[in-house]
């Protein structure tokens, strides 16, 4: 069998949460990931790169509302589907997807400090976005 999947190790940006019929779900996550470089003066260079994901599986939905927040890091192994769109000119516009069905894989690596924890602590860094 043919396949095209995806490995994403970075830090959850968003999450989404969508209900449909009465006990349909889908989450959408943006993931940022980091690619960093030095220049041949010797400054330091970063770039972040944003993902959407869209996870279908039940089970991995579950996991993303008990354990998964803003500032997350994750691990996400899954499936690349092509896929198109109309624009609201009528052009047709073609994406990438980044699926996580039945078989994906999604594990928390860290998870973010919930929101009231963060707010007393002024020292604390923000945590680092994927190498």
């Amino acid at each position: 069998m043919d396949k095209a999947n995806f490995e994403i190790v970075g830090n959850v940006g968003k999450v989404e949460i969508k209900t449909f019929g009465k006990t349909g779900k889908l989450a959408t996550l943006s993931v940022a990931t980091s690619e960093r470089w030095k220049t041949e003066d010797g400054a330091s260079r970063e770039k972040t790169y944003w993902h959407r994901v869209t996870v279908f599986a039940p089970a991995l939905i579950a996991r993303i509302e008990a354990m998964v927040q803003k500032g997350s890091r994750v691990r996400l192994l899954g499936r690349i589907r092509p896929g198109s769109y109309d624009d609201d000119k009528g052009r047709t516009r073609y994406v990438i997807e980044f699926v996580l069905g039945p078989f994906a894989e999604l594990e928390v690596l860290a998870r973010a400090k919930p929101k009231a924890d963060a707010d007393l602590a002024d020292t604390d860094l923000p945590m680092e976005v994927a190498a």
